[in-house]
């Protein structure tokens, strides 16, 4: 008897530990725009747009990566396929599991490591940019309406500035106190969070005039299958419409 108070006894502590493992310790970061009230989850295969490599442990939700395709379409305007690349990394660092509980970042900014920010400032030294708003040395994207581009590395030479001017905070130290994003997923080095409750949406039902303009757009021979298959229909219809008029003109 003994023995199988001791047996149901590590059966609960076990089914204890599964189920802490299970429920979020950490929530994401209202202060970057989430839903504070949930922790990162696995929504890949889901309705996320961008970010892709982020998807297994994110806080972004659907909005979020349409915000982040935005500011990135805006960023990569005209530029090599290196630098636009590193822009996407950069910008998607949001969606990163970790940087969304705000453990990389600082209140509404994302902590970048110094080695990804030099990297990105590398790949897009030969790059055209227009001159910042946001201090010395700051830099922005050279679009259509900016007066003077230059290449990066003559508007700054400090890799820090670049990454401050487009919205990122720098650590000091690759390896100190402070975490940062250095382009690894948490995905990669945590695992799949757990996965987000969702139901693709339904595909609504073409209407009667949409599936005859259908048919009519694909040629006479469409069009006149569109009218053998929905005759019965059509006859109700004219039927009904006759009574109905009969009726009002009766009255």
């Amino acid at each position: 008897m003994r023995g199988l108070s001791l047996a149901f006894s590590v059966i609960a502590r076990l089914c204890a530990v599964e189920a802490s493992e299970e429920e979020p310790s950490e929530t994401c970061s209202k202060a970057l725009g989430f839903n504070e009230s949930s922790g990162p989850k696995d929504r890949s295969f889901q309705d996320l747009t961008f970010c892709d490599e982020h998807h297994e442990r994110t806080c972004c939700e659907r909005n979020h990566t349409k915000q982040v395709r935005s500011l990135f379409a805006g960023f990569s305007h005209e530029r090599s396929g290196r630098c636009a690349q590193m822009a996407r990394l950069a910008f998607c660092s949001v969606c990163d599991g970790d940087v969304g509980t705000g453990s990389k970042a600082q209140e509404n900014l994302v902590i970048l490591c110094p080695s990804f920010c030099r990297l990105w400032f590398e790949s897009c030294a030969e790059d055209f940019f227009a001159p910042g708003t946001a201090g010395a040395g700051s830099v922005a994207p050279c679009g259509p309406s900016a007066l003077v581009c230059s290449p990066l590395s003559e508007i700054t030479k400090d890799p820090a500035i670049f990454c401050q001017g487009a919205g990122f905070q720098v650590a000091e130290l690759e390896d100190g106190d402070e975490p940062c994003y250095d382009g690894v997923p948490a995905s990669k080095m945590r695992g799949k969070a757990p996965r987000a409750p969702w139901s693709p949406p339904k595909r609504k039902e073409p209407t009667i005039w949409s599936r005859a303009m259908d048919a009519w757009r694909r040629g006479s021979r469409g069009f006149i299958n569109f009218l053998e298959d929905n005759a019965p229909g059509f006859a109700i219809a004219i039927v009904a419409a006759t009574v109905a008029w009969n009726l009002v003109a009766c009255g």
